[in-house]
């Protein structure tokens, strides 16, 4: 290997630590709930794009569109939005766009699949569990059955200001008005479709 080749990797082992560690440390502050919280968080890497959501479900994002809340089904969903995992995948594919063969290019790969599976992961709340939900302090603030509240993003800052006192009032809300016609009209659960039948043999 070159003195190039080593610095490129060097270069690619170094990038890549940082963002996963970035991706692992934002999962952290998203998912992060209060210590004696004893109401249920699912990670969600499923997440409905915005042109496919169900009658009655909504999307918000805050004023700069880096992450967002949904209303998907009977539950709540917060994470990046898709603007921000487009620029981050762009950032990731830029920087390991150089190196495709040997080691550089099997770390390239790692990294892109690392980012992949992790940058779009929604935390997950069911609304059987909320009590109520009201904004309070420009922050959309959640009360649960257990009588705990939690301000989602609350513990993430960005340029100094929480990310949970970044949407906008008229669209927490929309959301909010949403939540609580769910809440209080929940989506039936829908049972799979049958299995197909096997043929014969």
């Amino acid at each position: 290997m070159t003195v190039s080749s080593r610095r490129v990797v060097a270069g690619l082992i170094r990038f890549g630590l940082v963002l996963l560690a970035i991706v692992f440390v934002s999962g952290y502050f998203l998912h992060k709930r209060p210590t004696r919280s004893k109401h249920t968080m699912r990670i969600e890497t499923e997440v409905p794009p915005p042109s496919a959501l169900a009658p009655g479900d909504v999307r918000i994002y805050n004023r700069d569109s880096s992450v967002d809340l949904i209303l998907a089904g009977n539950s709540i969903l917060a994470g990046l939005s898709p603007k921000t995992i487009a620029k981050v995948k762009d950032a990731v594919n830029a920087k390991t766009s150089g190196e495709t063969t040997g080691l550089g290019g099997s770390i390239a790969q790692i990294v892109k699949s690392s980012v992949a599976s992790a940058i779009g992961t929604h935390a997950s709340y069911p609304l059987n569990e909320i009590r109520d939900i009201r904004y309070e302090d420009n922050t959309i603030v959640f009360e649960w059955k257990n009588g705990d509240e939690h301000q989602l993003f609350n513990n993430t800052k960005v340029d100094g200001e929480r990310v949970s006192r970044t949407f906008a009032q008229e669209d927490a809300e929309r959301f909010i008005a949403a939540v609580k016609d769910r809440m209080a009209h929940p989506v039936p659960n829908v049972p799979p479709p049958p299995a197909a039948p096997k043929p014969p043999e």
